[in-house]
């Protein structure tokens, strides 16, 4: 299968994302096993194991497969051990009788003789590792390039789970309903990057405001080799399960663009699986961008998340963009829209708000509305989208005069820098 060429094997994709809908409610326990599963067979490796980080004292201890007593490892022992301390990934060929490779024996003592290779993946969340998932190789060459991504991509997703595991326990002394909220948001903004791609010739800003309650927002902004990707979306509904779907349908894509499908694939592909696991009621809206930095284009598919704003530097205009395609889940489709697109000029920008903040409301049950977040823009368009992100949402907070926001709001705000912006004002 060549990693660029994700239909060569739409099984893998596939697999990836049941193993994702595994995950409930009820803990990360079968996730978990159907993810390191989907490692091992799609890599090829003879063996595979899940080994979890405990923060305190910095100890593996063998989740997957079950062992009796539980298999542990001290801080930095073994290959695991090594690449859990480093946070980077572990490939080592030609391991055949090496006797120091305690983790290797605790994981398979009958042919750890013979295992020729092993790849080491930390889960990470941030800039924590929350464990290490681990490939054994029969032969001494080992793992290829396709393998390696298939295994960072498994790892990216028992990243996930864990962390929302994390919280679910975290909380398990808890009434349901705070339960709910509060897991929920930590999933969500658990999601979240962590900070901002750098761009050369772009100023790139995220921006996720949780309302009193747990919703379906999401964003994501991260560089992939068929550009930057931009995803804004809301799934519909408000509570655990809405921020379950939203994660799951973030999850999918990263999966799709780390294995080389172009946009209209991923928007099919996911959009099609979204049809099968949600239920009748419920749909997700949302854009799905590739910025092209050296061409300064995005193309989209803006799956019924709208208006969009695209503010033109050089005439001091605000156009606005309509969805081109269907919300993701609500029917399967054969064939996918064409993918719009859109020229970014020197000091362009474009504005992904989430109708949260078109939608504020004050006393009088009145909307904030897009003229007034044209106006903010047009007004600060010279400001950095860090500063015009907090102007946007004190510009809502004021229009609503005390009354609380009764939904999420989330932005991202591209930029396309002037050829002589030697610094962006910070006020």
């Amino acid at each position: 299968m060549a990693a660029a060429d994700l239909s060569a094997d739409p099984g893998l994709l596939e697999d990836v994302c049941a193993a994702i809908r595994t995950l409930d409610g009820s803990g990360s326990a079968p996730a978990s096993v159907a993810l390191v599963e989907v490692a091992r067979t799609r890599t090829g490796a003879c063996a595979a194991a899940l080994w979890l980080r405990d923060r305190p004292s910095g100890e593996l201890s063998m989740q997957v497969p079950a062992r009796e007593p539980l298999p542990r490892l001290q801080p930095g022992v073994g290959l695991a051990g090594r690449c859990a301390q480093s946070a980077q990934m572990l490939r080592l060929d030609n391991l055949s009788g090496n006797p120091e490779l305690v983790d290797i024996r605790l994981l398979d003592s009958a042919n750890a003789p013979s295992v020729g290779a092993a790849l080491n993946v930390p889960l990470r969340a941030g800039r924590e590792v929350l464990g290490v998932l681990q490939l054994l190789h029969a032969s001494p060459c080992g793992f290829g390039a396709e393998a390696v991504l298939v295994a960072e991509t498994v790892a990216a997703q028992l990243a996930l789970v864990l962390r929302g595991a994390a919280h679910d326990a975290a909380m398990g002394a808890a009434s349901a309903l705070h339960t709910e909220v509060e897991v929920a948001r930590e999933i969500q903004r658990g999601t979240l990057p962590t900070e901002m791609p750098s761009v050369p010739g772009y100023d790139l800003h995220g921006h996720f405001q949780p309302a009193t309650y747990a919703g379906g927002d999401m964003l994501d902004v991260v560089k992939f080799s068929q550009g930057v990707f931009l995803l804004l979306g809301d799934a519909t509904g408000h509570g655990f399960g809405p921020a379950l779907s939203a994660m799951q349908m973030q999850g999918m894509l990263r999966v799709a663009f780390r294995l080389g499908a172009d946009l209209d694939q991923a928007y099919r592909n996911v959009n099609n699986q979204l049809t099968e696991d949600l239920s009748d009621d419920r749909f997700i809206t949302a854009f799905m961008g590739l910025l092209d930095a050296g061409a300064h284009r995005v193309r989209y598919q803006c799956a019924g998340q709208g208006p969009l704003l695209h503010y033109h530097a050089a005439d001091d205009r605000c156009e606005w963009l309509q969805p081109n395609a269907f919300p993701v889940g609500v029917m399967e489709l054969e064939e996918v829209p064409a993918s719009a697109s859109l020229e970014l000029a020197p000091g362009d920008i474009l504005a992904l708000i989430s109708d949260g903040l078109y939608e504020r409301l004050d006393a009088g049950n009145a909307e904030f509305g897009p003229g007034r977040v044209a106006e903010v823009v047009r007004s600060g368009q010279h400001l950095s989208m860090a500063v015009l992100c907090r102007r946007l949402l004190a510009a809502a907070d004021d229009f609503a005069a005390g009354v609380a926001a009764a939904d999420d709001v989330t932005l991202i705000l591209v930029r396309r820098l002037p050829a002589d912006a030697a610094h962006l004002p910070s006020t």
